[in-house]
């Protein structure tokens, strides 16, 4: 029996400015490790003391975590623990050694994540081509989706396609360009992603998908051989809503290190739709060395990131006189 169990968007200015003025007047001897130091404990003061405040304002709830996993919001990294809300954007990532971790939705759905999957909760800014934006990116690894009492669940996400769940469960699966997805109960539409003629499809319950590069996908009426077996075993659970049970509980949130450019590179080279708020979200990042050499070396994956690194000069006012440090005033 299992037991029951928010990016730098919303970042202080504080933070920021106290950094730069740090990086003022501290001697340059050791400045990079001292500032370093600061940094990672502003950024991780202000991730335990933000989180709570905003936990009763977020649309899903972590309800059971099965396995080490964490929780990426902007510049912050937490450890997955139940009873914690996630706001939009939230990147939800499992190890390898995990078995389970399920969000609730506040509409009813339902959505388990199994081992070594990357998932974005309420991805911002993509309305998708169903009456809702989509409940979860999957970006790599399992996913079981389930439209739970939700009269108008939001759909799933993926490189290759975009699923609205009118009703019942899939399980979804992604690696590298490739998807593969089973429609457990229900049915779903489907709409094809980065193909020449777009196309929608109607798949019922038993009916399976998968597409692999740019070819478009094929329906098959079960699933491949050997899908079924590598299906996560926590998935074969029909496992109720843990939501009632988290009511009006506030766990303690525990700082997980702040991530590096190699933890979040899958993320920060997907595709434009999903990364384009990220530097905005992760700013404070680029403080660090390592980080902002990593996006300079990089940065041909994610262009955007380009007046962060390099922000041009303010314009020069021409109605006010360049005066010399040394030029006499009037």
């Amino acid at each position: 029996m299992r037991p029951p169990g928010t990016g730098l968007g919303t970042l202080g200015y504080l933070e920021v400015l106290t950094l730069h003025r740090l990086d003022d007047w501290w001697p340059r001897r050791g400045r990079r490790r001292a500032l370093r130091r600061v940094g990672a404990g502003l950024l991780a003061a202000w991730a335990l003391a933000a989180l709570p405040a905003r936990a009763a304002d977020g649309p899903a709830l972590i309800t059971i975590v099965e396995g080490p996993a964490l929780l990426i919001d902007g510049a912050r990294s937490l450890q997955a623990v139940p009873g914690l809300r996630l706001g939009a954007a939230t990147i939800i990532e499992t190890g390898p050694a995990a078995q389970l971790l399920r969000v609730e939705f506040s509409d009813g759905s339902l959505l388990d994540l199994g081992p070594d999957t990357k998932a974005m909760v309420l991805p911002p800014g993509l309305a998708g081509s169903g009456p809702r934006a989509p409940a979860f990116y999957l970006l790599q690894g399992w996913a079981k989706h389930s439209s739970g009492g939700a009269a108008k669940p939001g759909g799933l996400l993926s490189f290759a396609a975009e699923g609205m769940q009118a009703s019942g469960t899939t399980v979804s699966h992604v690696a590298g360009d490739a998807l593969q997805l089973f429609v457990e109960t229900g049915s779903l539409q489907l709409l094809e992603r980065r193909v020449k003629a777009p196309n929608t499809l109607g798949l019922k319950a038993g009916e399976f998908y998968a597409r692999d590069g740019a070819d478009k996908g094929q329906v098959t009426p079960r699933p491949a051989a050997g899908f079924l077996p590598s299906v996560p075993r926590a998935f074969r659970d029909t496992i109720p809503s843990r939501a009632a049970a988290l009511k009006g509980k506030r766990p303690e949130p525990q700082a997980a290190p702040t991530p590096g450019y190699g933890a979040l590179k899958a993320w920060l080279t997907a595709e434009p739709v999903i990364r384009r708020e990220f530097p905005r979200r992760f700013a404070a990042l680029a403080k660090d060395a390592a980080f902002r050499d990593a996006l300079v070396k990089n940065l041909a994956a994610h262009p955007e990131w380009e007046p962060i690194l390099f922000p041009k000069p303010p314009a020069s006012n021409p109605s006010t006189p360049y005066l010399r440090p040394d030029s006499p005033r009037s």
